[in-house]
């Protein structure tokens, strides 16, 4: 595993590089607070569906963490960037994450294109429950990176 890249210049060298984040865990406050944020608490008044344990994690939690827990992995490493989401071409969820599990995320940056003086960047993002070996999500994902200044200026749009 390598370190991030350090600066913009440096995308179209990182395909191929592998950041591995802090492990975290999700509490029942955390999914309280997603339940209440994207309404399934309204849409599913009467709770939880019985075959599900209490304490699964809700797939749409776990990817609504990803920019989040990308920018902890690049810590200072996109201090001349804004990076913008682009879109995702995959996701699956592939093994159950409960209350509780240390997660442990990776990043590998598939691809970069050059787009109107930034780039965009293709990562696969890949959650893990610690100590198994099956991923439980895996997540392409598309984002748009700008030199500092750009967006600010209004040329991207």
């Amino acid at each position: 595993m390598t370190t991030e890249h350090r600066a913009f210049a440096d995308l179209p060298f990182s395909v191929g590089q592998v950041v591995r984040g802090e492990p975290f865990t999700v509490s029942e406050e955390d999914s309280d607070h997603f339940e209440r944020g994207t309404w399934l608490d309204r849409a599913y008044p009467e709770g939880d569906v019985p075959e599900f344990p209490d304490t699964l994690i809700e797939g749409f939690h776990l990817l609504s963490l990803l920019d989040a827990v990308a920018r902890f992995a690049a810590g200072e490493a996109a201090h001349d960037m804004w990076g913008l989401n682009y879109g995702l071409d995959k996701v699956r969820w592939v093994s159950q994450i409960h209350r509780g599990d240390r997660i442990v995320p990776t990043f590998e940056v598939l691809d970069v294109q050059p787009k109107d003086g930034g780039f965009k960047v293709l990562r696969r993002c890949v959650y893990t429950v610690e100590g198994n070996q099956v991923p439980a999500m895996v997540a392409d994902w598309w984002t748009y990176a700008l030199p500092r200044g750009e967006f600010e200026k209004g040329r991207h749009g």
